[in-house]
């Protein structure tokens, strides 16, 4: 009965020390509180920085209908996987009647590094870049549609410029050029018809017809490429991702067309690499110090308990 007694207040004894005093819970309680709180705040925070920054290249260009509108925009935002949003954006072109004239996808190769693992052997680290520059033309009345569909993809909007120039004077002028020259050419036609009789004349009168020609063609490619920036607009896009760090071993052929090192430097090698291994072991056997404590006190307890009962079947 003693015994037993004693065991009890051992127990007792252990679970007091083990178990944390009122002190401790409250002070914990006290810290799990301002814990919650701080995080609720900073999500708080967090959640009105979210909302001041632009992360959407929505936009309207509701223009009047009487009105010529050149439109060009500018976006540059990061996406997750560029080659995934390069194939989406020409995907949405196609859908919209739109080409691409540009497109440029590239990997840069930032940062890099080179560490000597063994006397043999490198370690060659880089930051690679993934970047595109994209070039397309949509129709100018799909424009907020097709940019609206973009959203899903940006991750970070670094810009979106987007210009309206307004061409209406100009294209109207345009317009009444060509109306112009187009009645000069049929006068001149006319004229040289009914002086068909006096050669010099008739010379004079075509040269004339021709350089009139030339200036009429040239004012009809203008309208024409006017009036084709007025139904396609153009959009310059620069998309890119998370840097990709990249490590990979080569050969140090430096070191192997050496000749063959001594007994003593490769001696110190062997040595330097044992070092390394023992700084690990120490360092696991630091990280697992709770599980190696835990497994003293119950390999002692075990060896108590069965001391204990063995010291009393003798009694």
């Amino acid at each position: 009965m003693k015994n037993i007694l004693l065991i009890g207040l051992f127990m007792s004894f252990l679970f007091i020390n083990c178990s944390p005093s009122a002190q401790e819970k409250s002070k914990k309680e006290s810290a799990s509180k301002d814990s919650l709180a701080y995080d609720a705040n900073a999500k708080a925070e967090s959640s009105q920085m979210g909302d001041s920054i632009a992360h959407d290249v929505s936009l309207s260009t509701a223009t009047p209908k009487e009105k010529k509108f050149i439109k060009t925009a500018d976006l540059k935002f990061k996406v997750k996987n560029v080659l995934q949003a390069t194939e989406k954006i020409e995907d949405v072109t196609t859908k919209y009647g739109g080409y691409l004239t540009y497109s440029n996808l590239e990997n840069k190769n930032e940062n890099i590094r080179t560490t000597e693992l063994t006397k043999d052997s490198l370690l060659i680290s880089k930051q690679i870049d993934v970047v595109n520059e994209i070039k397309l033309r949509v129709p100018n009345e799909k424009l907020d549609s097709f940019v609206r569909e973009l959203n899903p993809l940006v991750v970070f909007l670094d810009y979106r410029v987007i210009k309206l120039d307004d061409v209406t004077h100009q294209f109207l002028s345009t317009q009444k050029k060509n109306a112009r020259f187009q009645k000069y050419e049929n006068r001149q036609l006319n004229n040289i018809d009914k002086k068909s009789s006096k050669l010099n004349e008739t010379t004079n009168a075509e040269d004339n017809l021709f350089d009139r020609q030339n200036q009429a063609d040239d004012q009809q490619i203008k309208a024409l490429e006017l009036a084709d920036n007025v139904k396609y607009c153009n959009l310059n896009i620069q998309i890119y991702q998370k840097p990709v760090i990249v490590r990979e071993v080569i050969a140090n052929f430096d070191f192997i067309t050496e000749k063959k090192q001594g007994f003593f430097s490769r001696a110190g090698e062997s040595l330097m690499q044992g070092w390394t291994i023992l700084e690990e072991l120490i360092l696991f056997l630091l990280k697992t110090w709770s599980f190696l404590l835990i497994s003293l006190v119950t390999i002692f307890g075990i060896i108590f308990i069965v001391r204990f009962f063995n010291k009393r079947r003798v009694e």
